[in-house]
């Protein structure tokens, strides 16, 4: 989970740890990326899905973590799934982060309901495209 704002990720971590998920967070892209590589090393993708702002304190944007995340580590849609926060309303940026990779979004401020529905709904369908894969 990518925030860095600490008032928004203690709200979202404390209720996506309701319904019993694990959240690592950390608050830029660069953190995000050395974690991913650092998990890569080890032969494993780091995490089952990642959630991240788009709009980020530092040099690197959510937009430029699903570049690295689809482009450099090579891990499409159903491998790691990538849903983006998003505080723009502008239909045309929404979509450019869909072309770019991004599984879904959620406009914030996040209604839990949503978020949470998004969330496990990517889980579900990556472990289902795992399992399928691991058949083959």
């Amino acid at each position: 989970y990518v925030e860095d704002s600490r008032v928004v990720a203690l709200a979202t971590r404390r209720m996506l740890e309701k319904y019993g998920l694990t959240v690592r967070h950390v608050i830029s892209v660069e953190d995000a990326l050395v974690l991913l590589e650092t998990a890569r090393a080890q032969g494993r993708i780091g995490a089952d899905v990642v959630l991240t702002d788009v709009s980020l304190k530092g040099e690197l944007t959510g937009g430029d973590l699903l570049k690295h995340i689809r482009g450099e580590f090579g891990y499409g849609k159903g491998r790691l799934p990538v849903l983006v926060m998003t505080g723009d309303e502008n239909p045309a940026n929404q979509a450019a982060l869909i072309k770019a990779g991004a599984n879904d979004l959620v406009e914030k401020p996040v209604e839990e309901r949503l978020l949470v529905t998004k969330l496990l709904f990517q889980l579900r369908v990556a472990r289902h495209l795992r399992e399928r894969a691991s058949e083959a």
